[in-house]
């Protein structure tokens, strides 16, 4: 029987999802993220940067910065060799297939050359995984990790699940695996992105690492959550709420969000006692892209609310060409 890693879809799943396809069809073919050079060098240091800093790296920005050049840096040996290889392993990304096995092997033998003695192949010893002193799962017995790699890429290969929600589940599952005597959280972190990139290519950019680096202790603890809920709906929501807040920056409001808020004020002049989710259903899009316009159009004094949460009613505030449009 084919495996199938534990999850469940809840409906915070389910909003997230559209949340971040809705931002991802706003951003434009001329974006920074999609064409800018420039910034794909910033970011990937800053990436590479973050993903290190999680396993423990010391090194700052300017010395990353430097060994990204080709320059020698003065540090330790150790954090310096881990950033040249995490540099070469990020260079393969346009030839790697994240649905390749033997391909997550090669990246781990570039990833971990010269750090650990067994490089590219799975662990033959039993590991766990640990946020400073503290345990926060033992890996799968050393017997089993070829096996249930096996199954986890055939699942990968096969699912009928969005990419955006199996990248997410992935990582979970490597994760809990933890195959490699180490390297296994930069190395995981890494394929959840070329599974992003495989769906909409600019997300190879994205600086998902660096959300995670600046939510370390909410990383560990979305996994630990889903280790004792035995399911992985817990780190998915997690990773979805990283990958959305790490696309927000890089959208540019358009026409699409333009008429969007034109309609909220024509729906809430209609209807003042309207919700958030008529609202959404009207739009098309999500609940929380709902609330976020709500809540910019209440920031700018465009509209307010008279009365109680529950019982109140909602005024707008804006000019009668706004109110036009949802009679058209």
């Amino acid at each position: 029987m084919a495996y199938e890693p534990p999850f469940e879809k809840t409906p915070e799943i389910d909003d997230l999802s559209m949340e971040i396809a809705e931002l991802v069809g706003m951003l434009h073919h001329d974006s920074h993220l999609e064409t800018s050079p420039t910034l794909h060098r910033e970011l990937r240091i800053r990436t590479i940067r973050s993903s290190l800093m999680i396993e423990g790296n010391t090194l700052s920005e300017d010395a990353v910065t430097a060994i990204m050049d080709g320059k020698r840096v003065l540090g330790p040996a150790k954090d310096i060799l881990e950033v040249e290889n995490a540099r070469r392993a990020y260079e393969l990304i346009g030839s790697l297939d994240p649905l390749n096995l033997d391909d997550l092997l090669h990246t781990h033998r570039i990833m971990m050359s010269g750090l650990i003695e067994h490089t590219g192949c799975f662990r033959t010893g039993d590991v766990g995984a640990f946020s400073g002193e503290a345990l926060i799962h033992a890996g799968t017995p050393a017997r089993y990790v070829p096996q249930v790699m096996a199954d986890l890429f055939a699942w990968l290969t096969g699912t009928n699940l969005r990419p955006l929600i199996s990248s997410c589940i992935f990582h979970y599952e490597f994760e809990f695996i933890h195959p490699f005597s180490d390297g296994n959280g930069r190395t995981g972190r890494l394929w959840h992105m070329l599974l992003l990139a495989r769906w909409r290519p600019a997300l190879a950019w994205l600086p998902v690492e660096s959300v995670i680096r600046e939510r370390q202790q909410g990383y560990y603890a979305a996994l630990a959550a889903s280790n004792s809920a035995e399911s992985s709906e817990c780190f998915v929501t997690f990773m979805l709420q990283v990958i959305r807040d790490a696309l927000l920056p890089f959208v540019r409001p358009g026409s699409t969000e333009e008429t969007r808020t034109r309609q909220a004020l024509a729906y809430f002049s209609e209807h003042p006692r309207g919700t958030v989710a008529g609202l959404a259903a009207l739009l098309g899009c999500s609940k929380r892209s709902a609330e976020r316009l709500v809540a910019n159009l209440r920031g700018e004094g465009r509209l307010r609310r008279e009365g109680s949460a529950r019982g109140g009613t909602w005024v707008v505030e804006d000019t009668p060409a706004n109110v036009g449009l949802f009679r058209e």
